[in-house]
This record gives structure tokens, sequence and C-alpha cells, in this order.
């Protein structure tokens, strides 16, 4: 079996174990545990490793401080808005400028969904964040056991953190993160004016496809809407079919993960539709088990898709030009 197929049936293992470990622990949204071991998966260990000890540090680290100084602006929306638009400008432009820029992205980001939740339901931040922890660290242990088990080289144990450093200017990096602000921003307003679904997945697919190049930005956008549509589609066909049958649940969701992981691990043009179309297929097909409905799996999707929309759009009208570009990490979010 090839590196790739190694991969994609480590990281299929790893869903499905962690699945079933955040259901046992009651946590509240176990579809978090599985994107977290999609997300790092990496058929080179030693890079998979810095992503799993960046995402685990950066998470405890943005839900720790955003639940702190969330508390503090309870009731303030001028500074919580402020606070939103820094977080999101500030988590875009470390991800493009620091040699660990996946810690500060995701840092951000957990600071960030965290601040959202004491906008829309204070009265369940504790909860929030606690669950969110809990989900992402269990999905990023299991999916590092897995391919150190069943993976490229299994056994074989990485030699520590890998720098990725990185090309991008400070001024196109902050050009790219003032982008992610105002967009971030305009999505939390559109969203209060328009009671759109599951602002948290609106903000997160937005900005993972900001680029500093704005045609990578459309592209992104683009891959990651049709990734919504094949992994969507695929998961609502599957519970269609029989949502309650467990055993049907977890063969199907084990299958389409290892399909999807094995586009998302390739080095093609098209590596971020297999990337989100996995994605697409777990908020979709993962409850607190096979879901009962198809209401929240749409609501999900639908958020994804404005979300893209929306930062898209930003990018465009603020028309992007950089002196230079590097395409960020597909597998980056």
């Amino acid at each position: 079996m090839d590196d790739i197929s190694r991969q994609a049936l480590a990281t299929a293992v790893a869903v499905v174990v962690a699945v079933y470990i955040a259901i046992a622990a009651g946590l509240e949204q176990p579809y978090w545990a599985a994107l977290s071991a999609v997300i790092i998966s990496n058929v080179d260990r030693g890079a998979m490793f810095t992503k799993g000890v960046l995402r685990i540090a950066g998470t405890i680290v943005g839900v720790t401080g955003g639940y702190v100084v969330s508390l503090w602006l309870e009731g303030q929306p001028i500074a919580q808005a402020l606070l939103l638009m820094l977080l999101a400008g500030l988590g875009t432009y470390g991800r493009q400028r620091s040699d660990y820029g996946y810690a500060w992205f995701y840092g951000s980001l957990s600071a960030l969904l965290v601040l959202l939740c004491s906008m829309t339901t204070p009265a369940q931040l504790y909860g929030f964040a606690h669950f969110r922890c809990y989900e992402i660290i269990i999905g990023v242990a299991v999916s590092t056991l897995a391919n150190w088990a069943l993976g490229p080289r299994a056994g074989e144990l990485p030699r520590g953190l890998t720098a990725t450093p990185t090309g991008i200017s400070a001024e196109n990096a902050a050009w790219q993160g003032l982008a992610a602000a105002i967009g971030a921003l305009a999505i939390v307003f559109a969203w209060v004016a328009f009671d759109l679904p599951q602002l948290t997945q609106v903000l997160i697919s937005s900005l993972v496809v900001v680029d500093a190049d704005p045609a990578a930005t459309r592209h992104r956008g683009f891959q990651r809407i049709l990734g919504c549509v094949i992994g969507g589609a695929t998961g609502l066909l599957v519970i269609g079919i029989n949502a309650t049958n467990i055993v049907w649940w977890t063969a199907s969701l084990f299958l389409l993960v290892f399909l999807f992981a094995r586009v998302h691990l390739g080095k093609t043009a098209n590596t971020y539709v297999g990337t989100q179309s996995a994605v697409a297929l777990l908020v979709t097909m993962v409850d607190s088990g096979p879901p009962s409905s198809v209401t929240a799996p749409l609501d999900r999707l639908v958020g994804i898709m404005l979300g893209v929309a929306m930062m898209t759009a930003v990018v465009w009208l603020m028309n992007l030009k950089p002196p230079e570009a590097k395409p960020v990490d597909a597998e980056a979010g």
C-alpha cells in the first residue's frame, strides 16, 4: 500500500475512534473531534506531529484567554466587535508571518469562537469552552496515534517540531489580516440582520480561505463550496438510506473518510476539494451520534457556504494585489 493510502487508512480509523470516544465521554459535538483528526492528517509524520502540538497548544491558550476576556466584555457589543476584528486579523497575520503560524491561527480562531458564543449564547459559555477543548484534544491525540501505528513508516517516532518559514512580507500579511478583520465584522452584521444559520461555521469557513492572492482566495472558495456539495450530498445520502443503523453509519463514515482523505493528502490541484469534502461529510453525518434529522447538518453546510462567499467578496472588493504571494497550505483548514 502506498504512503497516501496508508495515511488515508490511519485517518479513517482515527475519525471513527475519535467520534466514539467523544460520544462515550458525553461531549457536546463529537464532529469537532472528527474534524481535528482529519485536518492535522499528513503523510509526513514530522509535519503532522508539529500540526498536532500547535493545534492543541493554540486551542488551550485561545479557549482559556477567550473565556476570560469574554467574561470581562459581556454586555459590551462595541468592545466585543473590536476584539472579534482583532482576533480575525491577528490570526490571519500570524498564520502568514510566523514559522509556527498554525498555532497563531488556531489560537486566535479558538478565542474568536469562544467570544462568539459569549455574544450569541452567553449562558452556554463555560460548556462551549470546556467541550471544545476536550473534543479537539481527543481528535488530535487519536489521529497522531493512528499515524504512528498505521501510517507510513509505522512505529517511527517524530524528531520534534518542524518550523515552516514563510515568504509573505509583513505589509502583505497585514493587508490580508485587515481583509479578514473587515470580513469577519461584515459576516457578524449580516448574521444579525438576516438571522443566518450557524455563525461559528460561517466565520470558520470564511477565515480559512483567505489568501494573500485574491485569485487564490477565489480558487480556495470555489473548491470549498464544491467540497461542501460533494461531501454534504454524500452524507445526506447515507443518512437518507438509514440514519439510525449504527453499523451502516459507522461503515459509511469509515469508507467515505478514507476516500476523501486520499484526495486531501494527494499532491494535486484539487487537494482542497478532498479536504472540504471530508469536513462537509463530518458535519453532516456526525452529531451526538448518527443525526436524528437533517436540520442541523443542513444549517452547518449553509453556514460554510455563506462564510466562504462573503469573505471572498470582501477580499475581491478590497482588491488585494500583493507584490508576492505564497499559497496557504490547504491542510491548514
